[in-house]
């Protein structure tokens, strides 16, 4: 028999909200990927002094932009949804008497799985194995009230930036990353052949993957217990709490986050010189600029104007994890030689137009797949792996039974 640490009333039926949450975090994440991948890509000269191949003020203008408005934000959406979620699996797992303990370590062992594939063939920014060793994590943590959750979940956030206050001898986060990874095999790599990428994705993988587990893995882990508070107090069911608070947090995100987002984005378009400080101050202040993202989507999702907009992002969202490799796919083919090797080719704007071309393709073919399909590829597969059965791969058409005369 299970324990319940989840509300008796939590139901089985798909919480729009947390669909469309997720169809939003994929259009954030992609921006952000393509456009870090491409610069760290296109980077010429020496490992001790990287020249960047795009350095108009055109180009300035697009990547202080995603800085200023996607970088360091929707890691964090993902994060909190993957915390509420992690109720939901509980919620489940309990409706079914099962153990959600061996469900959910079962999950995690097929998000790892997937996670490495997906870290050394395609992506080397995989947040995935970082997400089910986290899980292990807030399995221990899984009975926490909601206020402690959130709680600790803020102090470990809050606390870890700390290092982003240090003071660094590098001016760029390029300059930096030159200390660590050679730059110039980087880039003859992703330049070069099929093999080469092959070759240089299996090489960079372990460093990266170590890099991204040591700059977010406490942050996403504090994500993760904001999550699970909000989950296990079922926010996206509660209408009347979601009206009253979602323009209160969306203005107030807003209104501290916008102007440091600001200052961000003058800064690399070198209109100010930025105290060393200021990597530190916009780290802090990430998370409200991502909790006012989710206050907008909500606020969109209850106007009747603006709701069947929003609801385009549902299906993407429901095959969440298909999309991310697809895009990781569809970035690698374009600019990588395990295809048509652009990288140092397009400058950012056209590298953000291919994104939002590839977003858009995503939400239709999404639209399209889930009319016939029950899951996404990846789902279907964490789902197999998770009740160890074989899920139905389509939907079932239901017989149209003749009316009588």
């Amino acid at each position: 028999m299970t324990e319940s640490v989840l509300p008796a009333t939590t139901t089985g039926r798909r919480i729009a909200e947390v669909d469309i949450l997720r169809g939003f975090a994929l259009f954030g994440i992609l921006i952000t990927n393509v456009v870090v991948a491409t610069t760290l890509w296109s980077f010429g000269g020496t490992n001790d002094d990287p020249q960047p191949r795009f350095d108009g003020p055109i180009d300035h203008a697009v990547t202080g932009m995603v800085d200023a408005l996607f970088a360091g934000r929707f890691y964090l959406l993902f994060a909190f949804l993957f915390g509420y979620s992690f109720t939901l699996q509980i919620a489940a797992a309990q409706r079914a008497g099962a153990s959600a303990n061996a469900r959910l370590l079962r999950r995690c062992a097929a998000l790892m799985a997937i996670g490495l594939a997906h870290v050394f063939l395609f992506w080397f920014g995989d947040i995935l194995t970082l997400y089910a060793f986290l899980c292990l994590i807030l399995i221990s943590l899984k009975k926490l009230k909601p206020r402690t959750a959130v709680i600790t979940g803020a102090v470990l956030y809050v606390v870890w930036c700390g290092w982003a206050f240090l003071p660094s001898g590098k001016g760029h986060a390029i300059s930096a990353l030159g200390a660590l990874f050679d730059l110039e095999r980087i880039h003859d790599g992703y330049a070069g052949t099929f093999g080469d990428t092959f070759a240089t994705q299996m090489w960079l993988a372990p460093g990266f993957l170590l890099l991204i587990w040591f700059t977010q893995g406490i942050t996403s882990l504090g994500m993760f217990l904001i999550g699970m508070a909000a989950g296990k107090r079922e926010l996206f069911d509660d209408r009347d709490t979601l009206r009253r608070w979602a323009p209160r947090v969306l203005v107030g995100g807003l209104a501290i986050g916008l102007p440091v987002s600001a200052v961000t984005f003058a800064g690399a378009l070198n209109w100010l010189t930025l105290p060393t400080i200021w990597f530190g101050i916009q780290q802090l202040i990430n998370p409200l600029m991502t909790f006012a993202y989710i206050a907008g989507i909500i606020y969109l999702t209850q106007s009747p104007r603006t709701a069947q907009l929003t609801s385009l992002l549902a299906p993407a969202g429901r095959m969440a994890a298909s999309n991310y490799i697809a895009q990781s796919v569809v970035l690698m083919l374009i600019y990588t030689g395990y295809g048509f090797a652009l990288a140092d080719k397009i400058p950012p704007a056209g590298v953000v137009g291919l994104a939002l071309l590839t977003f858009a393709a995503q939400l239709a073919l999404s639209t399209w797949w889930l009319r016939n399909h029950r899951y996404g590829p990846i789902e279907w597969l964490l789902r197999a792996g998770t009740y160890l059965s074989i899920p139905e791969w389509k939907r079932r058409r239901e017989p149209v039974l003749p009316q009588a005369d």
